[in-house]
C-alpha cells in the first residue's frame, strides 16, 4: 500500500461513507467490524493515521467489490479495507461478536461499521507490541479503561487471550505507555 495517501480520521468517515452509498447502489446490506488503527482513529479518537483499516466484514464478494470502488475514487489502495490481520483477532472476537464489537462508527442505510471495544483492542495491541504506535495506543486505552499500573493491564490481556502465553515483549511496551502516559499527565497539569 505504499505510494498512498495515509488515512486519518476524516478521510476513513469520508470512505465509509462513500462505501454505504456503493453498497446502496449494489442493493447490499453490509456490516464492518474494526479494530487496529481505523479502530482507535475512529472510536477513541487517537491522534494518528493508518495505512488500512483492519477489519471483518460481510458479505465478503459485494463489499470488495465497493471498497475497491471507494478506493478508486479517493485515491486509496485497494487494500485500504482488509481482512488480512483478522488471524491475530483474541478467539472471543469470533464467539461474542457483539460484546467485542460494541462501538458504532458508522450507521448508515446500508452500512454499519462497529469498532473493538476498548479491553479487547487494548489487549490485541499488548499481545502485538510491535512499536512505537503500539505503546502509544496501549497508552490510550488504558486511560479509556481506568487502568493504573502494567500488571492490571497486562492482566486484561491475558484474561482475553487465555491460555495463549503473552510475549515476552508486551510488559516492556506496557510499561513504557503507562511511563509515558504519567508523563504526558504531568505536562499537562492534570
Amino acid at each position: 500500500m505504499s505510494g498512498y495517501p495515509l488515512l486519518d480520521a476524516a478521510r476513513l468517515r469520508a470512505a465509509f461513507g462513500l462505501l454505504d452509498r456503493a453498497l446502496a447502489r449494489r442493493r447490499v446490506k453490509a456490516d464492518v467490524l474494526l479494530y487496529g488503527g481505523a479502530a482507535m482513529l475512529l472510536a477513541y479518537d487517537a491522534d494518528r493515521s493508518t495505512r488500512d483499516a483492519d477489519s471483518v466484514f460481510r458479505p465478503d464478494g459485494p463489499v470488495l467489490e465497493a471498497a475497491a470502488e471507494v478506493a478508486d475514487e479517493l485515491g486509496l489502495g485497494r487494500g485500504w479495507l482488509n481482512q488480512q490481520a483478522s488471524v491475530y483477532l483474541p478467539p472471543a472476537a469470533t464467539t461474542h461478536e457483539r460484546a467485542v464489537f460494541d462501538r458504532p462508527v458508522h450507521d448508515g442505510p446500508n452500512l454499519r461499521v462497529t469498532a473493538m471495544n476498548p479491553r479487547y483492542l487494548l489487549a490485541m495491541k499488548v499481545h502485538a507490541s510491535r512499536g512505537d504506535q503500539d505503546v502509544t495506543d496501549i497508552g490510550v486505552l488504558a486511560d479509556a479503561l481506568g487502568l493504573a499500573d502494567a500488571t492490571e493491564v497486562l492482566a486484561v490481556a491475558q484474561d482475553v487471550y487465555g491460555d495463549e502465553p503473552l510475549p515476552a515483549r508486551s510488559r516492556p511496551a506496557v510499561e513504557t505507555a503507562l511511563e509515558r502516559r504519567g508523563g504526558e499527565r504531568g505536562r499537562n497539569g492534570s
